[in-house]
């Protein structure tokens, strides 16, 4: 109420799992968090009101079936379009639950706020915020921990090639395995080092700012990124990929 957001609700249930402790309070804190950030920070107006369907899931072959998505029956979690509805693999220490959980509520406030973002930017935020931690009435983002990942899956070379290609996948090319996981790891890393830089000053965060308002726009198709980051960040694609 203090900060203008409405409240959000959590409707949370435990597939064959008992639930972690303190999760609608937890989860109500790091979603309002993340709306205010993206509100504040980047000029997405906040929904009039928002609930959160989320079900924890142990069993692999259960939560496969209730993904419905090869491509993400691997995964830790999955945010169902269609469903509205967050499904998150029960992980074996606790702060990892509520970090995959904040990952797949980004991605639920953006379904809702902004739209269908290309692959790319839609898992870079998701990831970025997946970091947030509530302190008073702000928070604070935390990339200490993977900050090697990211700096280990840097381009070589100027980057101007890795950068078109990272934004240019669609979600089935984004989230391919391939031979091994390697790949799929690399392009999160290098997503969510890209909105790090962006968010990391004022310039940057124009030209996000710029990308979700197009996007809020035309909701249902994705919008060329890469056209609009070279267009609105000072330098254009090859001084973003440098830096």
């Amino acid at each position: 109420e203090v900060s203008g957001l409405a409240p959000i609700t959590v409707h949370a249930s435990g597939y064959d799992v008992d639930l972690p402790d303190q999760l609608e309070q937890r989860a109500v804190a790091d979603a309002l968090g993340v709306q205010r950030a993206m509100r504040d920070v980047l000029g997405v107006p906040a929904p009039a009101g928002t609930t959160l369907h989320i079900v924890f899931v142990r069993a692999a072959a259960t939560y496969a079936r209730l993904v419905d998505d090869p491509a993400l029956a691997g995964s830790a979690g999955a945010y169902s379009t269609a469903r509205q509805t967050i499904y998150i693999r029960m992980q074996a220490h606790g702060e990892a639950n509520f970090a995959v959980l904040r990952h797949e509520i980004t991605h639920a406030l953006v379904h809702e706020s902004v739209g269908n973002l290309p692959t790319a930017i839609n898992e870079g935020l998701a990831e970025y915020f997946g970091r947030y931690r509530v302190s008073g009435l702000g928070g604070q983002i935390d990339l200490d921990t993977d900050r090697q990942a990211m700096l280990d899956a840097a381009p070589t070379g100027d980057g101007d090639d890795a950068l078109v290609d990272l934004l240019a996948r669609s979600g089935d090319d984004f989230y391919a395995i391939g031979t091994d996981s390697t790949g799929r790891e690399q392009r999160y890393s290098r997503a969510a080092a890209l909105i790090a830089l962006l968010m990391h000053d004022e310039q940057g965060q124009l030209a996000l700012a710029d990308i979700l308002a197009a996007q809020r726009a035309d909701a249902c198709h994705p919008v060329a990124a890469e056209k609009l980051l070279d267009e609105h960040y000072a330098g254009g694609l090859r001084a973003l990929a440098a830096n």
